[in-house]
């Protein structure tokens, strides 16, 4: 195909984007997703993503590219990939005519080098293993840890929008966009950084050092929020599609009442964390080596989500601390009755059913429909999002993937929006809860 014949594909792609962003459902979307963060009562909410796109894109006329510019494909693809969710996977994810172009922001990575040997998944979503070399072994080597110097490339960033506005300006909204919210995971970096097995072990017989870690990764953190701030390149927070590891995160608590258009600062944004490896380490040592840190970076947002694939039952109590904490992750291993019951206030639980089911010889439809309705029934009294993540590999299999949503579709929007009237209070006299 020539060029010009690219474009024209994905015109076409953008222009039927744009026709399903402008349907009223929409809207309606965006105002149950609103309902939902406000901790209303509402029927909850669906979601997909991290699909192993690669396993069946060529098996499905919709998702097979055909441009050959290298560029116009990867946007090919992320169109097609859109087009096929709304299509035929029924779910909440909202369609906006919004396209998407980051600004090009120089200086706020960590800076430490990572050694990996890695197991690749062929067509999958996931590396299926990673090793990890020590590159931080003594408490000397944490200054590898360096502090940001965010700078802006405002002429790659307008190159940028340029092209993209020349390609589908008159089809999509093209829209510049710095960071819209902060989710920290120190953790996750750390283990890179000394091991998996050196890290835990650390914990116990080298402290002072894995606090050190902890103390210079919070302190590069929370100083690339503030230069980002200080350089005003912090954007409006909505549309926003995906909140930490969850959801949708439209809400009308954000920006504050005082906010000002020409400068977004971070109480005007989604804050998190998670420290995934953390799910065998006790509540005390979690509250100590990773939430204390967390919480110095969600104190400086104005909503907080907590969590990843960690079970977090049996550390409800801890996370009363974080100000402003409105959505907690539920992951595959995480005992949803104690959750509730261990809960010190009103959360939106962020379901994160196994993605183990798609994996398997065959799609028990069975057995997927068991494990919504238990986490439903356990789920007594909290608002809640169904999200189905981490889906290493569905064997090729795409017509598992459209019947896992539409069957968790017809479950969620059966729930009586009567049968979700909260069993506690939203405490806004908890920390920080002036702004809650």
């Amino acid at each position: 195909m020539t060029l010009a014949a690219d474009r024209d594909v994905v015109r076409r792609l953008a222009a039927e984007l744009a026709a399903i962003a402008g349907q009223p459902e929409q809207e309606a979307k965006r105002a149950a997703w609103r309902r939902l963060n406000g901790l209303d009562p509402i029927r909850p909410m669906l979601w997909i993503t991290e699909i192993p796109w690669g396993e069946f894109e060529h098996k499905v006329d919709e998702l097979r590219p055909v441009c050959e510019d290298e560029t116009l494909r990867g946007v090919e693809m992320r169109l097609r990939h859109q087009l096929f969710t709304a299509r035929r996977l029924p779910c909440d994810e909202v369609v906006d005519d919004i396209w998407w172009v980051h600004k090009h922001i120089g200086g706020t990575d960590f800076g430490v080098p990572v050694q990996e040997q890695q197991l690749v998944q062929e067509g999958g979503a996931y590396i299926r293993s990673h090793h990890y070399e020590p590159v931080i072994k003594e408490l000397e080597d944490t200054e590898l840890i360096r502090m940001p110097e965010v700078h802006y490339d405002e002429a790659a960033t307008l190159a940028s929008k340029a092209f993209f506005e020349d390609l589908f300006g008159d089809i999509l909204k093209v829209t510049l966009c710095g960071p819209r919210q902060h989710f920290f995971t120190g953790w996750d970096h750390l283990v890179r950084w000394t091991g998996v097995t050196e890290a835990l072990m650390d914990l116990v017989v080298r402290p002072d050092y894995i606090h050190a870690i902890m103390r210079r990764m919070t302190d590069s953190f929370l100083a690339r929020m503030t230069q980002l701030e200080e350089q005003n390149l912090l954007d409006y927070p909505h549309p926003l599609l995906r909140v930490g590891s969850g959801a949708a995160g439209y809400t009308d608590e954000l920006p504050q009442p005082d906010f000002d258009p020409a400068h977004v600062r971070t109480i005007d944004q989604w804050g998190g964390a998670t420290p995934q490896i953390f799910s065998d380490v006790s509540a005390e040592m979690h509250d100590e080596f990773a939430l204390r840190y967390e919480i110095e970076i969600m104190s400086r947002c104005g909503l907080n989500y907590y969590g990843c694939c960690e079970p977090l039952h049996n550390k409800m109590h801890i996370l009363a601390n974080v100000p402003r904490l409105r959505k907690i992750s539920v992951s595959p291993w995480c005992k949803v009755d104690q959750a509730v019951e261990n809960a010190r206030q009103t959360y939106v639980f962020s379901h994160k059913p196994s993605p183990a089911i798609l994996a398997e010889d065959r799609f028990d439809a069975a057995r997927a429909e068991a494990d919504i309705r238990d986490r439903l029934a356990k789920s007594a009294g909290m608002p809640c999002e169904f999200i189905m993540k981490d889906i290493s590999t569905v064997r090729g299999d795409v017509d598992r993937v459209i019947a896992w949503c539409t069957l968790a579709y017809r479950i969620l929007t059966e729930v009586p929006v009567d049968g979700l009237t909260r069993s506690r209070t939203h405490l806004c006299g908890s920390p920080g809860g002036a702004l809650c």
